[in-house]
């Protein structure tokens, strides 16, 4: 069996083979996690919350800030093993950071979800690129993007932190042209997903942080301007919500 780090150098050097292996590992995947990253679909979620700032990163600590949130959820709360975690730091930072967009929301000073934009144009999304099949899009790579690293603290989760998130990061692709997003969803999750707009973009694969995996693509042109409004996501997540009792979060 293939360990976390020879997975690491296999998605640096070949990332084709890679996003290969990692599909047919899928055959054989546990769905272990899939109840922690439900959306909480109780009569009170998405009910409006307090004031809480959504910001782009613009320096090194505001970066860290959110890669501490991506460890204190994914090794902390979820103890999963992440190939890009920093024990001693605590936190989870790679190479899409880099070149990446990363968002934060902010509750009293206090990060409590952060999500992540990587344009295609601006740098290498690594075996993202073979993994979402993005090669196959007709806006690559000046019109497409990746969205990763969506995660949510738990005191926050079922409220109306990830309409705000979502409505940002939406607002961001449409100024800077972006027409196909990109993202992976868990099993559990896909119909949320599939209620704001997003659709089938490759075959799953096996996350290293997150299990069985689905490749989704959203056609920002055709839903990017809807999804701006905080109003049209709650209600198309309600949507969603409609078909699937889960509990737990909305983590990616």
């Amino acid at each position: 069996m293939i360990d976390a780090p020879a997975l690491s150098r296999l998605e640096q050097n070949r990332p084709a083979l890679a996003a290969h292996l990692m599909r047919q590992i899928t055959i054989v995947a546990d769905e272990r996690m899939n109840e922690k990253l439900a959306l909480d679909s109780t009569s009170n979620a998405f009910s409006p919350g307090p004031d809480i700032d959504i910001l782009l990163c613009r320096n090194s600590k505001m970066l860290e800030s959110a890669q501490r949130l991506r460890y204190k959820v994914y090794c902390e709360a979820l103890h999963r093993r992440s190939p890009f975690a920093d024990h001693e730091k605590s936190v989870i930072a790679d190479d899409l950071d880099e070149a990446g967009h990363t968002f934060v929301a902010v509750k009293n000073g206090e990060t409590i979800e952060t999500g992540r934009v990587n344009i295609s144009s601006e740098g290498s999304v690594g075996v993202l690129e073979d993994l979402y099949g993005m090669r196959r899009s007709k806006y690559y790579p000046h019109g497409t993007a990746v969205l990763t690293k969506f995660i949510v603290n738990k005191s926050h989760r079922g409220g109306s932190t990830i309409i705000k998130l979502i409505a940002a990061i939406a607002r961001f692709c449409v100024r800077n042209s972006v027409k196909e997003a990109s993202i992976d969803s868990v099993p559990a999750l896909l119909q949320y997903y599939k209620a704001i707009g997003f659709r089938q973009g490759s075959e799953p694969f096996l996350h290293q942080e997150n299990g069985l995996s689905h490749p989704l693509v959203l056609d920002v042109i055709k839903h990017g301007k809807r999804l701006r409004n905080e109003r049209s996501v709650r209600t198309y997540i309600h949507l969603g919500a409609r078909f699937l009792r889960l509990d737990g979060s909305l983590l990616k």
